[in-house]
């Protein structure tokens, strides 16, 4: 009765066991990096966080991605100009919601094109987005770029305004992310 009972724990956990085996790879800090890009009728602002923690959990057998995750500090966004970054802290209440994080429901990768699709907090809000990308492997790295862009109202963020002109209500992000895969 022993033996079958260990057999059919062998049986029925082996190949959960074998599928199952993944490992949890943090970005190279510094390297990768997330930005912003808002534009308005007399200047376009881009800002760049190269602190965004990113997260993957990774299947290296079957060489995938299982999932997604990452969070920056929203006061990490430099944009080179420190007036307006502080402006920006204050549309978005930076004091109030001090990150934005991105957990992916489902990540498609077909050669080398990367669609991720998760929820997006921003701002007290959470909304679904789809980022679309490249995604490839250089040595024992694996690289990702990509983006996506939000509504800066269904985000409930005030559009901000320069001569009583507000900014485009879209706000594009792009990411880079460089993850090294243990072989």
């Amino acid at each position: 009765m022993t033996v079958l009972f260990l057999l059919f724990l062998a049986i029925f956990f082996s190949p959960i066991t074998l599928f199952s085996q993944t490992i949890l790879v943090e970005a190279e800090m510094g390297t990768s990096y997330a930005q912003y890009f808002l534009r308005h009728p007399l200047h376009s602002v881009k800002a760049v966080n190269n602190e965004v923690k990113f997260l993957i959990e990774y299947a290296p057998e079957q060489k995938k991605i299982i999932r997604a995750e990452a969070i920056a500090e929203v006061r990490k966004f430099n944009s080179g100009n420190s007036n307006r970054d502080s402006h920006a802290m204050e549309v978005i209440e930076a004091l109030k919601y001090p990150t934005v994080s991105f957990k992916s429901s489902e990540i498609k990768i077909i050669n080398d094109d990367i669609e991720v699709t998760g929820l997006l907090n921003f701002h007290g809000q959470t909304r679904g987005i789809t980022m679309k990308g490249k995604i490839k492997r250089e040595g024992d790295f694996l690289l990702v770029n990509g983006e996506f862009q939000i509504s800066l109202t269904e985000f409930k963020v005030k559009r901000p305004t320069l001569l009583f002109i507000p900014t485009d209500d879209i706000l594009k992000l792009y990411i880079f992310a460089k993850f090294k895969i243990p072989e």
